[in-house]
């Protein structure tokens, strides 16, 4: 098993950069065909303000958004230059309430979606594109912080996994296995573990099958606070004291009148990464 398809997620946001810098590192160690997506949002006005706007207004506004997305692509395609790498580019343009799910369908044909992390204190839909994107397309996520990668500028070479024996952390390991191959260390850290979820030994059946794969693993386990708040700082300190450059982890969630909502230990994750986190359902 291999990254074979990776597609790279590009907006108007600065942090494009940083997916683009991932984009060319796993591109480059995959020998993976590259695709990245790019959507402008055409705004639809209801029928009945558009009754009372003149034509020449909208003509206008249209044409804007068009410069706009063209002046973009332009910044991309000079940022793709400059890392001198090659990438199908694919752009449309979509009306708002259809941009999450597009970026899904796309993500269906890639074995890998690079994402971008919001940036805190925004109101974009960033944590909802990427709920939506693993959950809708079935295909794992990598999540970029904003701020880009850590010292060094490596991803996976030094890779955390946080297994907790369910289905969501396992499908994680099995989708990250390509990166766990190519990585010097991988420790997989088992916080609290529940009776039933490992065998004997919790995380070191899942270690033998690693190893199986070719993978170097080392188990850790923990036991502390049950809060989501305290289990996501200990596995953020594993990041920052083993100056981790991956981490792997499950997305917990539940549907509800068809909101995805990701969970407590995910979420706060979410909000203070510091490195990649490679994510699936």
């Amino acid at each position: 098993m291999s990254y074979k398809s990776l597609l790279v997620h590009v907006d108007d946001r600065p942090s494009t950069e940083a997916r683009l810098d991932v984009a060319r590192m796993l591109q480059e160690r995959f020998d993976a065909h590259l695709t990245a997506v790019y959507l402008s949002v055409d705004v639809v006005m209801p029928g009945y303000m558009m009754e009372h706007v003149p034509s020449s207004v909208l003509e206008a506004a249209a044409e804007e958004r068009k410069k706009q997305a063209k002046q973009r692509l332009a910044e991309i395609d000079t940022m793709l230059q400059r890392r001198h790498m090659t990438v199908e580019m694919r752009s449309e343009s979509v009306i708002a309430t259809d941009y999450i799910d597009r970026v899904a369908l796309h993500a269906r044909y890639a074995d890998l979606t690079i994402l971008g992390q919001p940036e805190p204190g925004t109101d974009d839909a960033g944590d909802l594109l990427i709920e939506e994107t693993m959950f809708g397309a079935g295909r794992p996520v990598l999540v970029v912080p904003y701020i880009g990668l850590p010292k060094g500028g490596k991803v996976g070479s030094k890779v955390l996994a946080a297994y907790d024996g369910g289905r969501e952390a396992t499908r994680a390991l099995v989708d990250a296995l390509p990166m766990l191959k190519t990585a010097d260390t991988v420790k997989l850290l088992v916080i609290n573990p529940k009776p039933g979820r490992h065998g004997e030994a919790p995380g070191h059946d899942m270690a033998r099958y690693l190893a199986r794969h070719g993978v170097k693993v080392e188990v850790a386990v923990e036991k502390m606070s049950t809060s989501d708040v305290g289990i996501g700082d200990a596995v953020l300190n594993h990041v920052a004291e083993n100056d981790i450059d991956l981490l792997v982890m499950g997305a917990y969630g539940h549907s509800r009148l068809r909101e995805l909502v990701l969970g407590g230990v995910t979420r706060h994750i979410m909000g203070h990464m510091t490195v990649p986190v490679l994510m699936s359902h």
